[in-house]
């Protein structure tokens, strides 16, 4: 049985964000738009190999979710 699991753009791409800088130990990395947009294909691809759908809601993001990423 296949599971699916809905979520917002915008909260998976913080989450990788996030991740990156607690594994970048507070290093002054800028992860831009493009690294996470490859992390985001990686994680939706290991989840599907786990039986697991993970639908990306891409409705478009507010301007100030975005900051993060734009500075």
């Amino acid at each position: 049985m296949n599971r699916k699991i809905i979520i917002k753009m915008e909260d998976l791409n913080m989450e990788i964000y996030f991740f990156l800088k607690e594994v970048g130990a507070d290093m002054p990395i800028e992860w831009d738009y493009d690294a996470i947009g490859r992390i985001r294909d990686t994680v939706i691809d290991a989840f599907k190999k786990m039986g697991i759908i993970l639908e990306i809601d891409e409705r478009p993001e507010s301007s100030i979710g975005k900051r993060w990423v734009e500075g």
